[in-house]
């Protein structure tokens, strides 16, 4: 799609989400290609446009030493994972306690009536 870039996305969901009053606290881009320069560009500017709470951390992460926009860069994509993989075990010391409070949120949330759900108009075949 001409037009569209992986800046362009990330700067729409970052607005999305503070549009609905959830803006991100925390930002990590990883890329290891040309198409990924301009959303590191797109994230160094979302701090100025106010579409992130003014001292979130954002990081920008090029994938193999090269010249980049990034500030940052992991030599492989094994140091990609092993970073990841840190994060979620700082970020969610107990992830299973969180998983059972969804569970259980979404299984209140079932409607369990007799009537079938309406999906909207259905169109007759042939028409």
């Amino acid at each position: 799609m001409q037009g569209v870039s992986k800046g362009l996305v990330a700067e729409k969901i970052l607005t999305l989400m503070k549009e609905k009053g959830r803006q991100a606290d925390f930002v990590l881009c990883i890329g290891d290609d040309r198409s990924d320069e301009d959303m590191f560009e797109n994230i160094a500017d979302v701090m100025k446009r106010n579409i992130v709470a003014p001292k979130t951390p954002l990081f920008a992460c090029t994938v193999g030493q090269k010249p980049s926009k990034a500030r940052f860069y992991l030599d492989d994509t094994f140091e990609v994972v092993n970073m990841l993989s840190s994060l979620a075990d700082a970020s969610d010391p107990d992830p299973i306690i969180e998983l059972e409070d969804d569970l259980a949120t979404s299984v209140s949330s079932i409607d369990i009536s007799d009537e079938p759900p309406k999906l909207g108009n259905r169109r007759d075949e042939g028409s």
